[in-house]
């Protein structure tokens, strides 16, 4: 199976978005912990707020993470389903 242009280019920038060493960090974390609020996330890294959510927003974007408000505070989980997905992709690929 080939991948048509519209999945090869997101798969290109969900690639592009675990290159980054903070974001691949913060998926580590979210798989240990499961659920996370962006200020948690943050904190584990040392990151300013806004660096935190360019972060976490890329990786929304690319439906890497889910997002769930609740009140004031976001929360953050990997959405598993397409993290199966992009990788399954990536080994058609690869492989």
């Amino acid at each position: 199976m080939v991948l048509n242009d519209k999945d090869s280019l997101l798969l290109l920038k969900f690639v592009k978005v675990l290159s980054n060493e903070d974001r691949l960090g913060i998926v580590k974390l979210l798989k240990k912990d499961g659920v996370l609020c962006a200020m948690d996330i943050g904190k584990q890294f040392y990151l300013e707020q806004s660096t935190t959510s360019h972060h976490l927003n890329l990786m929304k974007r690319v439906g890497l993470v889910k997002v769930q408000k609740k009140g004031r505070n976001i929360f953050y989980s990997l959405d598993q389903d397409m993290l199966r997905k992009r990788l399954e992709q990536l080994n058609l690929v690869l492989l």
